[in-house]
C-alpha cells in the first residue's frame, strides 16, 4: 500500500503525526481529547500550580549560568563548579571521551584534561545536556512514549542550532543552550496529561489536528515561562517569546530555522517527507548545504547515544 506523503507546508503539525504515528488525522478534538485538554488548560492557569509542576533549574546548572554571564569567568572557573561534584565531573569526562568529541581516540581520565580539548563552549555543552537531561519526568511509561523522543528532538535541535552559529558568527554557547530548553514546555504538558488521565492515557495517542496545535501554542507559553520561572539570562526569555511573534532577534531567529529544520529531519527519517522536499525547506531556511550535511551526520548519532 502507497503512503501519502505529509505536505511541507504543515511541520508543527507533522511533527507530532510523526512522533505518534497519527498521519491520517481527523480536524476536530475527540471527546477524551477535547476533556483532557481543558482540565490541563484549568491547571496551567493556576499560578501556583504551574510553578508546583515546573521542575526546579538544577543548582550547578544556575552557577554555570552565572558564570557564564561574568564576563570574568574563565575555564577554571566553570571547572572549579563541576569539580564540587565528583560523581557528575565523571560522566562530563565520560561524555568527554565519545567519538563526538575525542577525535584522537585517546582515553581521558581527568576532567581537566577533557577541558583542554572541550574549551568553555564544549563543557558547558555537555555539562547542560546532562543537567537538564535530569528534569525531563522519568517514570518509564511516561520516558518511554515521550520523554525520549521529545529530549532527542531537544539535543538534535540544540545541535543544529550550534552549528548554525558556528558558520554565521554567533554565539555557540547561548545557541546550543536554546535549543536545548526550547521544548521543555511539551515535556511539562504531556507530563501532566498523562497525570490527568492515568492509565487511559496510554490508549489516547493524540490524533486530532486541533488538539495538536492547542498542544503546540500551549507548549510554546509553558517553555518561555519556565524560562521565566528560572530566572534564565533575558536573551534566552526573549528568543523563547519571539518564536509565537513575527518578528525574531539572531537568536530567535536561529532557533525558528533549526527547529523547523530537526523537526523536518524527523518526518525524513520515517520516510513521511521525500529528500526533495527536505532539501527545499533547508533552502527556505538559508541553511547551506556544508550544515545540513553536518546535521544529517550528527542527528542519528545523538539519538544512537539517548538512553
Amino acid at each position: 500500500m502507497t503512503k501519502n506523503l505529509i505536505p511541507v507546508g504543515e511541520v508543527n503539525i507533522d511533527f507530532y503525526n510523526a512522533m505518534f504515528g497519527s498521519v491520517h488525522a481527523c480536524n476536530s478534538m475527540s471527546a477524551i481529547e477535547s476533556g483532557t485538554y481543558g482540565r490541563v488548560v484549568n491547571m496551567l492557569k493556576d499560578p501556583k500550580e504551574l510553578s508546583d509542576r515546573m521542575p526546579l533549574l538544577p543548582e550547578m546548572l544556575i552557577k554555570l549560568l552565572d558564570a557564564l554571564k561574568d564576563p570574568h569567568s574563565d575555564i577554571f572557573t566553570y571547572l572549579a563548579i563541576i569539580e564540587k561534584d565528583p560523581t557528575f565531573a565523571a560522566k562530563v569526562v565520560e561524555v568527554a571521551n565519545t567519538a563526538r568529541y575525542n577525535r584522537n581516540n585517546t582515553e581521558v581520565v581527568y576532567l581537566r584534561k577533557a577541558a583542554s580539548f572541550l574549551g568553555t563552549s564544549g563543557l558547558m555543552k555537555i555539562a547542560s545536556t546532562l543537567l537538564l537531561s535530569e528534569v525531563i519526568p522519568c517514570e518509564p511509561i511516561f520516558y518511554k512514549l515521550y520523554g525520549r523522543q521529545i529530549w532527542t528532538h531537544s539535543v538534535q535541535c540544540a545541535s543544529l542550532c550550534e552549528l548554525l552559529a558556528k558558520e554565521e558568527g554567533d554565539n555557540e554557547a547561548d545557541a546550543y543552550f536554546i535549543g536545548l530548553i526550547h521544548d521543555l514546555g511539551r515535556i511539562i504538558v504531556f507530563h501532566c496529561l498523562t497525570e490527568v488521565t492515568g492509565k487511559t492515557f496510554r490508549s489516547l495517542m493524540p490524533s486530532s489536528r486541533e488538539f495538536k496545535v492547542l498542544m503546540t501554542d500551549l507548549s510554546l507559553e509553558i517553555s518561555h515561562l519556565l524560562a521565566q520561572e528560572w530566572q534564565l539570562p533575558s536573551i534566552y526569555i526573549v528568543a523563547l517569546e519571539q518564536q509565537k511573534e513575527q518578528t525574531h532577534d539572531t537568536l530567535a531567529e536561529l532557533l525558528f530555522r533549526a527547529n523547523r529544520l530537526s523537526e523536518h529531519y524527523l518526518l525524513w527519517q520515517k520516510h513521511d517527507v521525500v529528500m526533495k522536499d527536505y532539501q527545499k525547506l533547508q533552502q527556505q531556511l538559508a541553511i547551506s548545504d556544508q550544515v545540513f550535511e553536518q546535521f544529517n551526520e550528527l542527528a542519528p548519532e545523538i539519538a544512537a547515544n539517548m538512553s
